[in-house]
């Protein structure tokens, strides 16, 4: 077999070493997250720019900051100050929905991420922080949080003041790669150099990859993924290729796999050998 069909451990951390850095992150809504400095901040600002994550990087970091920064100021961020969650459910539905008026994102308006931004602080509140919601839905016998993110998703859409669209936040349940859903989850609970981490209980073992693109393309590139459509099942694929090199934290390597696909200074022959 060659090297790109069946890549070693070496390959990757030497990715891993190279890449994994904040150096690389620009353009990415990660680093929109990264300016909210309380972890109920973050699990809030993440929600919405995991939600918008898709198209073109530079848009997508300038449609979450100009939510952001319309809902709670510049300076909402900020440890000191009130919190974002604070702000959201004091502004309550019809003041965020006026606050977004306006607002467009590809298929997404106001009225949708105001739905998902209140339903997401009403849920903090009631559970006294997002990982707790989300950890009510996962089932000890589970293997990975598929399930106990269809039960996320779900709480929320029953937590919301009206209805938002069913894409802005994909159930992966209904089948898809719910690549933004995964997203999300990569953020709040693997903790290095990139990610966050923000929470402390949930396992990274049970996350599944955020296939996009440039992770599937990867994949496929370095033999870790054989399914041509790129679903649910390819996300559970490529999520069991990559356990072969690290059991307990599969998405060690997501970050650096895809930085070749959006830097296109990155020669990725020259990344993947």
């Amino acid at each position: 077999m060659s090297r790109k069909a069946c890549p070693d451990a070496e390959l990757l951390d030497l990715l891993y070493r190279r890449y994994n850095d904040l150096r690389w992150l620009s353009p990415d809504p990660l680093e929109v997250v990264l300016e909210y400095r309380r972890p109920a901040d973050q699990e809030l600002a993440a929600l919405v720019c995991a939600s918008l994550a898709l198209g073109s990087a530079p848009l997508i970091v300038k449609a979450a900051r100009h939510v952001l920064y319309t809902v709670s100021g510049k300076s909402g961020g900020l440890v000191s100050g009130p919190s974002l969650r604070s702000i959201v459910l004091s502004k309550g539905s019809d003041g965020l929905l006026a606050a977004l008026d306006g607002f467009r994102y590809r298929f997404f308006t106001g009225a949708d991420i105001a739905a998902l931004l209140y339903a997401a602080a009403s849920l903090s509140k009631q559970h006294t922080s997002l990982e707790s919601a989300f950890l009510a839905g996962f089932a000890t016998g589970d293997s990975d949080y598929v399930n106990a993110a269809s039960a996320f998703v779900r709480a929320l859409r029953d937590a919301s003041p009206w209805p938002f669209k069913t894409s802005l936040l994909p159930d992966p349940l209904d089948g898809s790669a719910a690549k933004r859903t995964f997203l999300y989850l990569r953020w709040m609970v693997r903790s290095d150099s990139v990610d966050p981490g923000t929470w402390k209980r949930a396992e990274p073992s049970r996350l599944i990859v955020p296939l996009d693109t440039h992770m599937a393309a990867a994949c496929r590139r370095l033999g870790f993924l054989s399914r041509k459509s790129t679903d649910l099942a390819a996300a559970r694929e490529a999520t069991l290729s990559l356990k072969a090199f690290c059991p307990h934290d599969p998405l060690r390597f997501d970050f650096c796999m895809t930085r070749p696909g959006i830097h296109p200074e990155l020669d990725p022959d020259e990344c993947f050998g």
